[in-house]
């Protein structure tokens, strides 16, 4: 049989996986889309690029695995009868954060409570259920756009029209591109307080296992939640809830005979309980690989984890050890930039190159320019260093025309 791993782009260890594939009976077929060919391991073989899923992979038996959103929507126009499996169902609840909390709410498992919304009335009338701060998203999204964050019903207004206008910018166009979807819902929910984390996550016939667990430092900017950095954690009676809470959320979102990757992004809900805020299926992006595979040092832990799945044996799982951490580096001003630098320890990687021009986006966030790795010892180490990373990571914007 074939697999066909769709992204080959994305830097987990592509080549890795297909070896694992081998391994188990089948032939690696690699694809991407050719806008990603200068970033995509040119030995692999074989190596398609490819705008869409060609018909003829519809036809051939194997899996099919996506890598990156925009693969999960190929998969999501394979026929109902086609022989290349993948859970089209969960890739559609993937897309929808109100199809996610109903998904879970059936199966009886605890879940964001979200209010579809068509005007700043109904928005205002579902806070007040929510209560404030609330949340205002599209319903359909990726990486934080589409997202506000009100702390009262006089800033739940403006946000309403400032969505508007985000949906107007070059960002959310290309999200919709990704996700091949005009879909304009939005939701009202509760923001729960609290730490967040991120995850990663193999799924088989046996079950899921967890890849990694990474805190998340996020902060609040002009209403606009912003993800500062990743740091992979390995408490162990925090991994033994996350893998319970992964299991029973993948129960209830895949069904059948499949092998799968997905990501989930969590926060606790108000009686105690883990909760996925989103969820996709496919490995969590945000130059995570880059943490993960430094952290697994000598091992692919997602070449591990799909040799895992494909045998049914959690054993052969890699554990990351705590402390590696992901920072991101943030432009503060549009213009050009210039330089890009850490004073101390840190290794800077996936930064925008010189003279990369930093647009005045019309939303009064920060503009991400590259990403630092580096090791803490201790949560409230990383979490300072999220907040005072303008202090070590030197990032050089000028203005253009200027000296």
């Amino acid at each position: 049989m074939n697999i066909f791993i769709a992204g080959a782009s994305f830097p987990c260890g592509v080549g890795e996986l297909g070896q694992i594939a081998c391994q188990h009976g089948f032939t690696p077929i690699y694809m991407d889309h050719p806008r990603n060919a200068a970033t995509t391991d040119a030995g692999l073989s074989p190596l398609r690029f490819e705008a869409g899923l060609p018909e003829d992979a519809a036809l051939r038996s194997g899996l099919f695995l996506p890598l990156l959103e925009s693969w999960v929507s190929e998969g999501m126009k394979l026929p109902e009868r086609a022989s290349l499996r993948f859970d089209k169902r969960a890739a559609t609840i993937s897309r929808s954060k109100k199809s996610l909390s109903a998904v879970l709410a059936n199966a009886g498992v605890t879940h964001v409570p979200r209010y579809p919304v068509g005007t700043v009335e109904e928005s205002l009338l579902a806070a007040l259920e929510c209560g404030y701060p609330t949340v205002l998203r599209s319903d359909t999204g990726y990486s934080g756009r589409g997202i506000w964050v009100a702390q009262s019903a006089n800033e739940l207004g403006t946000f309403w029209a400032s969505q508007s206008k985000e949906r107007e910018g070059t960002d959310y166009v290309e999200m919709r591109s990704v996700l091949d979807s005009n879909d304009d819902v939005l939701i009202i929910e509760p923001w729960l307080p609290g730490e967040e984390w991120s995850i990663d996550c193999v799924v088989g016939p046996a079950g899921a296992y967890l890849i990694r667990v990474c805190e998340k430092a996020t902060a609040i900017m002009a209403g606009k939640p912003v993800t500062l950095g990743y740091r992979i954690v390995d408490a162990v009676d925090l991994l033994d809830e996350m893998r319970q809470a992964a299991q029973r959320w993948c129960r209830a979102i895949f069904h059948g005979d499949v092998v799968s990757f997905a990501c989930f992004d969590i926060r606790r809900h108000s009686n105690g309980d883990l909760v996925p805020l989103d969820f996709g299926v496919r490995l969590g992006g945000d130059c995570i690989p880059y943490l993960v595979r430094r952290a697994g040092q000598s091992r692919n832990a997602y070449a591990a984890a799909l040799d895992a799945a494909l045998a049914g044996d959690s054993s052969r799982m890699v554990s990351l050890p705590a402390g590696y951490a992901l920072i991101h580096a943030f432009a503060r001003q549009p213009g050009i930039l210039a330089g890009l630098a850490v004073v101390g320890d840190g290794e800077v990687i996936n930064s925008k190159p010189l003279g990369f021009v930093v647009p005045q986006t019309g939303v009064p966030v920060q503009r991400r320019v590259g990403s630092v790795l580096r090791c803490f010892d201790t949560c409230d180490e990383f979490r300072h260093a999220c907040r005072s990373s303008s202090e070590w990571i030197r990032v050089d914007v000028r203005q253009a025309g200027g000296d």
